[in-house]
């Protein structure tokens, strides 16, 4: 399972260009939701019961920006076989760390 958390108001925007955090320090709390709202689907698809492998959470209201959490449906490019086995075999190089894919 996986999980993304939204847009939400953390620290990320500290580092953000200056020219970008004066509007968007303005603009946050109308467009963004608090970091424990963004937690929640995470926290979901860590400890619900009822979540099943391959499935992926996150908020639930208008573009899965915010909202609490809800099963959603995950790029395109997440299904693309041959994008995954790319994905994991950087991964390894970067990491040094090998698995064995079931």
């Amino acid at each position: 399972m996986a999980a993304h958390p939204g847009v939400s108001n953390t620290e990320l925007i500290r580092n953000l260009p200056a020219a970008f955090r004066g509007p968007i320090s303005w603009l946050a709390p109308l467009l963004t939701q608090t970091p424990e709202m963004g937690a929640l689907p995470t926290l979901r698809a860590a400890t619900d019961p009822a979540v099943l492998g391959g499935q992926y959470y996150g908020p639930g209201g208008w573009g899965e920006v915010r909202g609490y959490p809800k099963l959603v449906t995950s790029s395109a490019a997440s299904y693309d076989l041959t994008v995954q086995r790319r994905l994991w075999a950087v991964s390894e190089e970067l990491t040094g760390v090998a698995f064995a894919v079931r």
